[in-house]
């Protein structure tokens, strides 16, 4: 029996959003019969860290590398490979100015749009709000705070704070709290800064008082968005986001992608009370079929 070819594959973090794209890509590794060999840092944006795991894939002989870039210094690497013969696929963000053969990622200037429409929507067309960034220099947690920014202020809302707090429940405790009596809403733009508020709000006894928008849908903030102590969840495609990028992986290694990179944007779920069940109903359904 012929050896499987191998995929090498390399997220930016370990939460459960990435063991939910890992569980994507390792299906397409079943379906297509490859090898994906898959890594991942502990924490998100270490660069470091994915470039040390980027020299693990090349040591393992994989011929393409998909990686979820957490800064600028994966574009360097990515155009040796490329002199070397390893095709890349981007996931879940983009690096501009990298000789990538695809990306496979949610349209989040869309999604963003929408939280910021959804948020507007639920607080009638006025009030003042805090947006709760991630980090300078992600991609895709960037294009959604713009995006919700947009939206929000174009329907009505003031952004009364705007700030980074990352993965930490202590820095939105202290950026919050002077404004707290003024807010009436908050958008958090991904699973992390999505758990840091909620600990950080339930820490101020206010968890479930201020209108907050998250994004993802890990098991903790599903519980959250049951409870009525988030109001409102925007959750990407994860297990088609894996499972796309390993198949376009599949055809750069059977020479079948196009010269210009091929870019696949996922649209998102938007997740209530109202809907909750529905929705679980028809993500046991999606993951039940290949994507």
């Amino acid at each position: 029996m012929a050896a499987k070819e191998c995929v090498g594959v390399v997220s930016a973090g370990a939460t459960p959003f990435w063991q939910q794209v890992e569980a994507g890509t390792r299906q397409a590794g079943l379906d297509l019969g490859l090898d994906v060999y898959f890594r991942g840092p502990s924490r998100e944006g270490r660069v470091e860290s994915q470039l040390q795991m980027i020299d693990r894939v090349e040591a393992r002989g994989c011929k393409v590398l998909v990686i979820a870039p957490s800064g600028d210094g994966i574009a360097q690497r990515v155009r040796e490979l490329e002199a070397r013969g390893i095709a890349t696929i981007y996931f879940d963000r983009d690096l501009v100015g990298s000789p990538v053969r695809g990306l496979v990622s949610t349209d989040n200037f869309l999604a963003g749009q929408r939280a910021g429409q959804y948020l507007a929507a639920q607080l009638g067309g006025k009030g003042q709000v805090a947006v709760l960034r991630l980090q300078p220099g992600v991609h895709s947690t960037s294009e959604r705070e713009r995006g919700f920014r947009q939206a929000a202020e174009a329907g009505g809302l003031l952004i009364l704070l705007d700030t980074y707090v990352g993965e930490d429940s202590q820095a939105v405790v202290s950026a919050v709290q002077r404004d707290l009596a003024h807010l009436d809403g908050l958008f958090t733009p991904n699973s992390t800064s999505s758990r840091a508020a909620l600990a950080g709000l339930r820490r101020l006894g206010k968890a479930g008082q201020l209108l907050h928008i998250g994004f993802d849908g890990d098991q903790l903030l599903l519980e959250a968005l049951s409870q009525g102590e988030i109001h409102g969840l925007f959750i990407q495609q994860t297990h088609a986001i894996g499972y796309q990028a390993v198949k376009l992986a599949a055809q750069a290694l059977r020479g079948e992608l196009p010269a210009t990179p091929v870019r696949i944007q996922l649209d998102v779920w938007q997740v209530d009370r109202g809907n909750l069940s529905e929705w679980q109903r028809a993500r046991a359904l999606e993951l039940s079929v290949e994507p």
